[in-house]
C-alpha cells in the first residue's frame, strides 16, 4: 500500500487503472501496472484493479459453466446473474475511482488477489 501523499499524475493514473478496466476488463490495468511500477500509489491501484477484473471475469465464466451445466434452469437466473455482476462491477470501480482521485487506496470488498 502506498505511504506517501502520491502527485496529481499517479493519481491521474490510478483513477485511469479503476475507469478504463470498466471498458477493457483486465488490459487497461496490467498496461498501467506494467508502464508505472516505480509509482507505489500507481501500482497498487493497477494490482488491485487487475485482480478485481480477473475476480469478474472468473464470475462470468462461472456463470457461463453453470448455464451450460443447468440448461434448463439457468435460462431463467443466468441473464440476471450477468446484470448483478455487470452493476457491482461498475459501483466498486466508481468507488475506487473516487477514492484514487483524492489519492486514497481502494481495496474492492470481494476480490481475488492473484497479482501482488
Amino acid at each position: 500500500m502506498a505511504t506517501n501523499t502520491p502527485t496529481e499524475e499517479s493519481k491521474q493514473f490510478a483513477v485511469l487503472s479503476h475507469l478504463l478496466a470498466i471498458f477493457t476488463s483486465f488490459l487497461a490495468p496490467l498496461i498501467i501496472w506494467l508502464y508505472k511500477k516505480d509509482d507505489e500509489f500507481v501500482a497498487d491501484q493497477a494490482k488491485e484493479a487487475l485482480n478485481f477484473q480477473i475476480t469478474v471475469a472468473l464470475a462470468h465464466l462461472a456463470n457461463g459453466i453453470a448455464g451450460i451445466v443447468l440448461i434448463l434452469v439457468w435460462w431463467l437466473v443466468g441473464w440476471a446473474v450477468s446484470l448483478a455482476v455487470l452493476g457491482i462491477m461498475i459501483w466498486w470501480s466508481i468507488q475506487a475511482i473516487q477514492a484514487a482521485n483524492k489519492g486514497e487506496s481502494y481495496r474492492y470488498p470481494f476480490n481475488l488477489r492473484f497479482v501482488r
